[in-house]
């Protein structure tokens, strides 16, 4: 079976779905599918494993650090879908600690469109928060 990554769009959210074997190879396939949507403005990203057949250390390698670098720039990662062989090996290797794994990918859209909303709410209070401080300023300058 060929190795392929497909890639869709939903609410301003990538879902990138690999097909196929996650090993060495095939996990720098993904990762260059990701850093593509980070390069184009894109911060939240949906890893979709359910038709990754198999997975190595170096693709759970590759998705913690994937996950790093869209924290670093105020994305988020979420992984979601894994069978159960990569599921067990997605347990086994520690990530369900270190990243947000969903069991769906409608669980997962979900976890970046609060988070989003979050966030937006966050800039505009802070924004708000500002003006407020501004004012107050120049009324004690008065």
């Amino acid at each position: 079976m060929k190795f392929e990554v497909h890639r869709s769009t939903k609410k301003g959210i990538t879902i990138l779905e690999p097909e196929g074997a996650l090993d060495e190879a095939s996990s720098g396939e993904l990762e260059t599918g990701a850093l593509e949507v980070m390069e184009e403005g894109g911060r939240l990203i949906v890893i979709d494993l359910a038709k990754a057949t198999s997975a190595s250390s170096h693709a759970f390698r590759m998705l913690l650090m994937l996950s790093k670098k869209l924290q670093s720039v105020g994305g988020r990662l979420v992984v979601c879908g894994a069978r159960s062989r990569v599921d067990n090996a997605l347990s086994l290797s520690g990530l369900k600690r270190l990243c947000c794994v969903k069991v769906d990918r409608d669980g997962a859209l979900m976890e970046l469109m609060v988070e989003d909303r979050i966030v937006r709410l966050a800039e505009v209070l802070s924004r708000l928060l500002g003006r407020a401080e501004q004012r107050r300023q120049a009324l004690e300058a008065v």
